[in-house]
C-alpha cells in the first residue's frame, strides 16, 4: 500500500506541473495576442525637421546640382553642334556650295515593298513598309561621276552586310528638277542599288557633251 501511495503522490504533482505548463502556455498565447505592434509612422512623421541653417545648405545644394545637370545637358548639345559643324566643312557641296542645302536633310520614296530613305551627306536606307527594322544601304563615300561632271553621282558604300554576300551600297544620280526628291531606286545587282534623285541644284550642273556650260532652267 506504501508503493501505491508514493505513486499517486507523484501522479499528483506531475499533473500539477502539466496544469502550471499549460497555465504559463496559455498566458503566452493571451499576451501574443494583446500585443499589437505599434503603427509605423509616414517618412515626414519618421524625419525630424531640419533646423534653418541646414535646410538652407540642402536648398543651395539641390540648385547647385540642378544648375550644374542643366550646364553638362547644355555642353552635351555645344559638342553635338560642333560635331556636326566640323563634319559639314570637310562635305565638298559643289564648286559653289550649290549641294549644301541638302546636308541634315532626307527624302523618302514608298514602293509596294519598302520606304526607301535618301538622306544626302549620311546614308541611304531602307525599312518594310509594313513595319520592321531599318536596313543601312550605305553610307556618304563620295562623289562619283565622271571627270568632267563628277557632282552627278554619289556613292554610299559599307552598309549593312548581305547574307553570305557584300555589304550594301548605293550609287544615287542626279538629275536637273524644280523639287528635291526622289525619283525612283532598282536594285540592278544583289546588294547594289541604283537610286535617282532631282535638285535644282543640278539644273547648273548641266554640261554638254562638247563640255560647253548648259543651264536647264
Amino acid at each position: 500500500d506504501g508503493v501505491g501511495d508514493d505513486d499517486s503522490e507523484d501522479d499528483g504533482e506531475e499533473e500539477e506541473e502539466e496544469e502550471e505548463e499549460d497555465g504559463a502556455g496559455e498566458d503566452y498565447y493571451k499576451n501574443r495576442q494583446s500585443y499589437v505592434p505599434e503603427k509605423e509612422g509616414t517618412e515626414e512623421e519618421k524625419m525630424p525637421a531640419y533646423d534653418e541653417e541646414t535646410q538652407v545648405l540642402i536648398d543651395v545644394a539641390e540648385k547647385a546640382r540642378n544648375e550644374f545637370s542643366e550646364a553638362e545637358k547644355s555642353l552635351k548639345e555645344m559638342d553635338s553642334s560642333i560635331g556636326s559643324i566640323e563634319k559639314e566643312l570637310l562635305v565638298d557641296f559643289g564648286p559653289d556650295g550649290e549641294y549644301a542645302y541638302m546636308f541634315d536633310q532626307c527624302y523618302e520614296m514608298t514602293t509596294n515593298e519598302y520606304v526607301y530613305k535618301l538622306c544626302p551627306f549620311n546614308k541611304v536606307a531602307q525599312k518594310p513598309k509594313q513595319g520592321g527594322s531599318e536596313t543601312n544601304l550605305g553610307v556618304w563615300g563620295s562623289w562619283a561621276g565622271p571627270e568632267n561632271n563628277k557632282f552627278s553621282m554619289m556613292k554610299y558604300d559599307h552598309g549593312t552586310g548581305c547574307w553570305q554576300g557584300p555589304n550594301r551600297s548605293t550609287m544615287v544620280k542626279l538629275s536637273c528638277g524644280r523639287e528635291t526628291m526622289v525619283l525612283s531606286t532598282s536594285e540592278p545587282s544583289r546588294c547594289e542599288y541604283l537610286m535617282e534623285i532631282s535638285t535644282p541644284a543640278f539644273c547648273q550642273e548641266g554640261v554638254h557633251d562638247d563640255g560647253s556650260d548648259h543651264d536647264e532652267l
